[in-house]
């Protein structure tokens, strides 16, 4: 796969504010109606970063199933192909979205379980090893949140690459043909930490932000372009495009991103395609709103954001 031709969205339904929520109200018609918005406003549109769910799994394991198929019979119906996200440790404290947290994979822990997640991966991976709808398999999101230095996380570091692993082997047991990667972080000590289990490198770079202004966000992607041709791997943004609540604002944060991406050849899954109750996905009416502001490109009404139509120029 091309890799560097990828032109996409990361996706959250609208009726949930946690991964949970979304997937245990599953609405195969508001799934539809959505997508069917983004296609039409971004007729290139080629691929979808769907996020799972192993909380909403454990609850009816035959219903999650089912419900993720007709996810894929969607997504496909758009001509999109996907990458499943199976867990999340990004965590929010303005509005959380679920997934795993440090007691999960810390040995000690009431919440530890070593095979916990054994019979979501098995179930969901080994159902779906070659489908041609599934363009890579991200095996968790952000992973290690607070970085990788500091010496009182080493343990935490430790126990989260350990975790990782177990979920790496158990998917390629499974049969998973397509890719295998982990969604990181923006900086490159995470590119390279996370290199290992990852068949194509994937990065969340948000450019025009505090951390990276422009002196430090351009240098960053040259850093990561080479580490990838080092590494022998294809490079990909799975985020992307800052937010803001100011449109204008906003769209000039899509110009510039997605035209130094463009510029080195990386590929994209923009965050996020349409407006949704989870964290950073609304206008402030619709809930809690948080440092990034509103990084949809579509509203609730679906129409697109001003100038977010930016998007299709690259």
């Amino acid at each position: 796969m091309d890799f560097s031709a990828m032109r996409g969205f990361n996706y959250q339904p609208s009726n949930g504010s946690s991964g949970f929520e979304i997937w245990r109200r599953f609405d195969a018609d508001l799934i539809r109606l959505e997508v069917g918005r983004g296609k039409k406003h971004f007729p290139a549109m080629n691929g979808l970063r769907s996020w799972l769910s192993w909380e909403a799994f454990i609850r009816e394991p035959a219903v999650f199933v089912r419900n993720f198929e007709t996810a894929l019979t969607i997504f496909s119906e758009h001509g999109l192909q996907v990458m499943p996200v199976l867990f999340n440790r990004w965590h929010d404290n303005v509005l959380d979205y679920g997934g795993v947290y440090v007691d999960h994979f810390t040995p000690g822990n009431w919440a530890y379980r070593e095979d916990a997640f054994d019979d979501f991966v098995n179930t969901i991976v080994a159902g779906h090893r070659d489908d041609p709808r599934i363009f890579a398999w991200d095996l968790c999101n952000e992973p290690c949140p607070w970085g990788l230095q500091k010496p009182e996380h080493a343990e935490a570091v430790k126990h989260e690459f350990t975790w990782l692993s177990r979920i790496h082997r158990l998917c390629k047991e499974a049969g998973a043909t397509a890719p295998l990667t982990v969604g990181t972080y923006p900086t490159l000590e995470q590119l390279r930490h996370w290199e290992p289990l990852s068949d194509v490198l994937t990065f969340h770079p948000y450019g025009m932000t505090s951390w990276h202004p422009p002196e430090l966000f351009e240098p960053f992607l040259d850093q990561c372009v080479a580490f990838a041709k080092t590494a022998g791997k294809p490079l990909l943004a799975t985020e992307t495009c800052w937010g803001s609540l100011d449109d204008r604002h906003r769209a000039s944060i899509i110009r510039y991103t997605l035209g130094q991406l463009k510029r080195r050849g990386i590929g994209w899954l923009a965050y996020v395609m349409h407006h949704s109750l989870i964290a950073d996905a609304h206008r402030a009416e619709y809930g809690p709103v948080g440092g990034p502001g509103n990084l949809s490109f579509i509203e609730i009404d679906g129409a697109i954001r001003p100038g977010h139509e930016a998007f299709n120029d690259y």
